[in-house]
């Protein structure tokens, strides 16, 4: 399992790099963001769009993060209240372990009889 992840992996390294390299005028170009509010515009510096595919990259990595992260936390606790009950449970074992065993009385000849049909 760990070598075929391996070439899955190495696989998609190529296929990123081919690519990068077949569309690098691409990558190299310049481009800049503007926001128009109608009130209010504002443009930002040109940057190459490679910093744009790598910044968008990076916010939805932040985002499926702190996404996890709640997940993460209710899982958290779930387990915790799940071994507290857990401990609760092994020391009522024990205390039932613990109390003496009493015989149940066999039922009598008389309750034991079938009655004829």
């Amino acid at each position: 399992m760990k070598s075929a992840k391996l070439v899955l992996l190495a696989v998609v390294g190529v296929f990123l790099v081919l690519a990068v390299v077949q569309n690098l005028g691409l990558f190299t170009h310049r481009e800049s963001l503007r926001l128009n509010l109608l009130v209010w515009e504002y443009e930002t510096a040109p940057i190459l769009l490679s910093m744009y595919f790598v910044g968008f990259f990076l916010i939805g990595l932040l985002i499926s993060y702190f996404h996890g992260l709640s997940d993460r936390f209710k899982a958290k606790h779930e387990i915790k209240n799940h071994l507290e009950r857990i401990s609760k449970l092994e020391e009522e074992v024990k205390v039932l372990k613990s109390l003496p065993v009493q015989e149940e009385s066999s039922p009598s000849q008389e309750t034991e009889t079938v009655q004829p049909i």
